[in-house]
């Protein structure tokens, strides 16, 4: 029988009679893994949350490796396509350009150098994770998951280099965006009045004209960012109920006219490591290893994402004689040019693209007409960037010395960092590294071929940046961010221009943030292969208005008793649909209630749902 399906890559075929089931996560019994050199225990309780006892580091790390796929496989294989610029390959042209600007960003110094930037042993960590990813990859692709099948791909093997990426950190940056923004402000209604709107100082750095820095610039920042979309499936979805927890009210939904969209699975992911020096508890990125925040048996720490100026838009003038070079001190300055080759889906050969750099970082975008190219320089454009890998060391702080001592090597991404230990010592500190600038604020995009400009140093930020809906409306609401420049350069010239303007500003502030949501709206959990009724049935959950104004990720550390720590993370610990614990948090979250975080082997005990050990097959190496 023909397979009448649409297919997005061609690398998985429509199943048909006596193909094999998709693979699903075994939670007990024994399975043999190569690449283990000693049994490993894994017990999930009640709640998802696998517990790890390991008998020395490299079989843990292995080991959270392989679970965090069992559970996560398809969100982490489309991060690391995104993050690495690989979202053509399946998904086709529309992401061309996307994975292009993402390759641009990325660090371009020494591999060895920006290992040695972490704890030495951070990249036998890292190895020891991907290889136990890439045991679960192996099975994956021999049985591919549901979501595999629908999406018609198929898992890619893992390198420790992927967890080096800088793309979670730019795209949580928005700073060249903002001042992308600040400036088209000058120039539709000038210095003075942009300053009075911005309740701000605004000085215009000598020698920049503001009206060069057009929204093309920010479209191309923005889009490093920018998430996947899926415009066919492969497959129909499975048939059937979805096992989940949650009661027959947040199955169905709520009928609700203000929802927010978030995420589903969720970006965070509950996990405990118990192994020789290690005992640590928290939460991660799935396709991290260690935890991110938590605590281990002496100290706790939570760490809140927080904006600081890490971040600056260079205008760089460009020789009309020669496309490669640019003006640096009165001199022609050729810039660092490399060919990458992008494969792109049903294209026979590969896209070649220039990945091009002045010494104010990587160019963004060109304005071949007027001879000028805009350049981006942040905080991890050095070696240190991948910060949330100096997490593995205060996994191990002895207490909060230690907490600060990781945290003064933090670059990117920028965190508040709240912590506590058993001797009662406690702290807050705001974990980057900000430029000094020479010549100018920051505040606006700065001329590059001066030499006025430049960065002389670094610094930790006294405070974060105050959030505003005006800096909402610009990095995420681009088009009504024009809609609110034309406004205000039409009635600039109006003898009530001041009040209008602000009339103007106020109405538009108010709708970003009306957009946003607000902490009690209505809650849809969307999958990114939810685009069909069927898929849409299938994956999401919700819209859900909570009953308390309940975080949907939340973690406590109690010193006193670590076992009276609490967590949320809703809507579940799995990513796949036929896990009953894809959904089962959403009905504690919607009651504004949390979950307990076991943590000693006796609260492990009883809250345990399901064990498996991992053994080593037989004449396997653990390496």
């Amino acid at each position: 029988m023909a397979c009448a399906c649409l297919a997005l890559a061609p690398a998985v075929a429509c199943r048909g009679n006596g193909q094999p089931a998709p693979l699903v996560a075994d939670v007990s019994g024994r399975r043999e893994v190569a690449g283990l050199s000693a049994p490993v225990r894994v017990v999930r309780d009640r709640y998802g949350v696998p517990h790890i006892y390991a008998e020395n580091p490299d079989d843990l790390f292995f080991a959270q490796g392989f679970v965090a796929a069992q559970d996560r496989l398809f969100q982490m294989d489309v991060w690391r396509r995104w993050a690495l610029g690989r979202l053509s390959e399946v998904l086709g042209p529309n992401f061309a350009e996307r994975d292009a600007m993402t390759r641009r960003i990325q660090y371009a110094g020494s591999v060895d150098g920006e290992w040695a930037s972490y704890a030495p042993d951070t990249r036998a960590i890292a190895s020891a994770f991907v290889r136990g990813v890439n045991a679960w990859v192996a099975l994956a692709r021999e049985r591919p998951p549901e979501e595999f099948v629908l999406a018609g791909w198929l898992p890619e093997t893992w390198s420790a280099n992927d967890l080096l990426n800088r793309t979670d950190a730019f795209a949580a940056s928005g700073d060249g965006i903002d001042e992308i923004f600040r400036a088209r402000l000058v120039a539709a209604v000038g210095a003075r009045r942009a300053a009075d709107l911005l309740a701000a100082t605004v000085v215009v750095p000598p020698g920049l004209d503001p009206a060069v820095a057009g929204s093309a610039v920010a479209d191309a920042i923005r889009s490093v960012g920018a998430p996947p979309f899926f415009l066919g499936l492969a497959a129909p979805p499975q048939t059937g109920p979805r096992p989940d927890a949650s009661d027959a009210d947040a199955r169905r939904g709520d009928i609700s006219l203000e929802v927010r969209a978030l995420p589903l699975p969720s970006p965070r992911y509950l996990i405990h490591l118990h192994a020789p020096g290690w005992n640590v508890i928290g939460a991660t990125a799935p396709w991290l290893p260690g935890v991110s925040e938590g605590h281990n048996d002496r100290v706790a720490w939570r760490m809140e994402a927080v904006d600081v100026d890490s971040e600056d838009v260079f205008v760089e003038r460009v020789n009309p004689a020669n496309p490669h070079q640019v003006e640096e001190r009165g001199q022609w300055v050729d810039t660092r040019l490399t060919k990458d080759l992008l494969a792109v889906r049903r294209r026979d050969k590969p896209l070649v693209f220039d990945r091009e750099r002045t010494s104010h970082g990587a160019i963004l975008a060109v304005d071949r007409e007027r001879h000028f190219a805009f350049t981006v320089r942040w905080a991890g454009d050095g070696p240190g960037g991948a910060g949330d890998l100096l997490a593995l060391e205060i996994d191990r702080a002895a207490g909060a010395a230690d907490v600060r001592a990781a945290l003064d090597r933090w670059t990117i991404p920028a965190r508040r960092v709240d912590y506590a230990d058993v001797e009662g010592h406690s702290g807050s500190e705001i974990a980057a590294r900000v430029p000094v600038r020479r010549g100018w604020s920051g505040a606006l995009p700065a001329p590059g071929w001066t030499g006025a400009n430049d960065w002389i140093g670094w610094r930790r930020p006294d405070a974060a940046d105050r959030d505003s809906p005006l800096r909402l409306l610009a990095r995420r609401r681009p088009e009504r961010a024009d809609a609110l420049l034309h406004d205000l350069q039409r009635t600039a010239g109006q003898p009530d221009a001041p009040q209008t303007m602000r009339a103007i500003l106020v109405n538009a502030t108010a709708d970003a943030l009306r957009d946003d949501g607000g902490p009690n709206s209505a809650v849809l959990f969307t999958h990114p292969l939810a685009i069909t009724d069927a898929t849409r049935r299938r994956f999401n959950v919700g819209p859900i208005r909570p009953g308390a104004a309940a975080p949907v990720f939340g973690l406590t550390g109690e010193v006193a008793n670590w076992d009276r720590s609490t967590a949320m993370n809703a809507p579940g610990q799995s990513g796949s649909p036929a896990s009953i614990h894809y959904a089962d948090l959403v009905r504690a979250w919607r009651a504004g209630q949390t979950i307990p975080l076991a943590f000693s082997d006796d609260a492990v005990n009883e809250a345990a749902e399901s064990t498996l050990t991992l053994a080593p097959l037989p004449g396997s190496s653990s390496r």
